[in-house]
């Protein structure tokens, strides 16, 4: 079955107080997987200012919840592979940040970071405020990690509608993170720092591809969405698709700057699709990997 990112998403963004109840019989969480070494605390410099990403990490009232402190992390996420692409949860795991999704989706849906909120401590969720986040299935709207990111030439952070599991990092951007505690789709938190990244060029066009599905699976026979966002960029185009046939439809300019184009593949596969954006400051590319089973 397809699993759509932002009908998904949309439980937890707009849900007003209504729990998700446990699926019955459901396996526990799986174990997070260890985080990578090579983060380390500040923004991305030197040599990864423009290839790592920075990953903010804002617990906002699950600092000092049940006594236990959690200030806001913020860290540089370097690229092991400079030029290679990123997902939003590999960047977690290179700044060496824990994260653990929960039993229904894996890590297409974070429920913790760095073991906040614990399966112990209670979450004063509005209509219960008992609550505890047991990780089996998506968390409820009132208590929630938020998913942002920024391309480091601005001050403004962008909610994001795709799982960090599907959407690739823009190189020497923000990441961010932030815990919404009893808000709506309009009122939650954006991180509480400034996603500026010095080294970014204002006018160099940065892009990101992504798959309209969670686990980026879909079955013969089916269609899915690639959905795209830029900035400073004056001209986007479907470059490539590899393999070059049984990927579908995916060529030609596209709009700028973004949107949304369906494609149905017409065999089975993995396949990998590449969006262009030029730019007065130079061109730039990303993909998004889709599998048809």
């Amino acid at each position: 079955m397809r699993r759509s990112v932002t009908a998904v998403l949309g439980l937890a963004a707009l849900a007003t107080g209504t729990l998700t109840a446990p699926a019955a019989q459901a396996a526990p969480p799986a174990p997070a997987p260890a985080p990578r070494a090579g983060g380390y605390n500040g923004i991305c410099t030197g040599a990864d200012a423009l290839t790592g990403v920075t990953v903010v990490v804002d617990f906002q009232e699950l600092d000092g919840n049940g006594g236990t402190a959690a200030p806001t992390l913020t860290r540089c996420s370097p690229n092991p592979t400079p030029g290679a692409q990123r997902t939003g949860i590999q960047a977690l795991q290179d700044a060496g940040i824990a994260v653990a999704g929960v039993a229904q989706w894996g890590l297409a849906f974070v429920c913790r970071l760095n073991g906040r909120p614990s399966a112990t401590e209670a979450i004063p969720v509005a209509a219960n405020p008992n609550y505890k986040e047991a990780c089996i299935v998506t968390p409820p709207g009132a208590a929630y990690w938020s998913y942002w990111h920024a391309d480091g030439s601005g001050t403004t952070w962008t909610y994001s509608n795709y799982g960090a599991l599907n959407r690739n990092v823009v190189p020497g951007g923000f990441e961010g993170w932030s815990f919404s505690l009893n808000k709506t789709a309009s009122t939650n938190p954006v991180p509480g720092v400034t996603p500026r990244n010095p080294a970014v060029q204002a006018g160099k066009p940065t892009v990101s591809l992504s798959v309209n599905d969670l686990d980026r699976k879909i079955k013969l026979g089916q269609s899915t969405s690639l959905t795209w966002t830029s900035r400073s960029a004056t001209a986007l185009s479907a470059s490539k698709v590899a393999p070059a046939t049984g990927g579908g439809a995916w060529s030609g300019a596209l709009a700028v700057p973004g949107g949304s184009k369906t494609v149905k593949p017409t065999a089975k596969g993995t396949y990998t699709y590449t969006i262009t954006a030029t730019g007065t400051g130079g061109t730039v590319t990303s993909t998004a990997t889709l599998t048809v089973q």
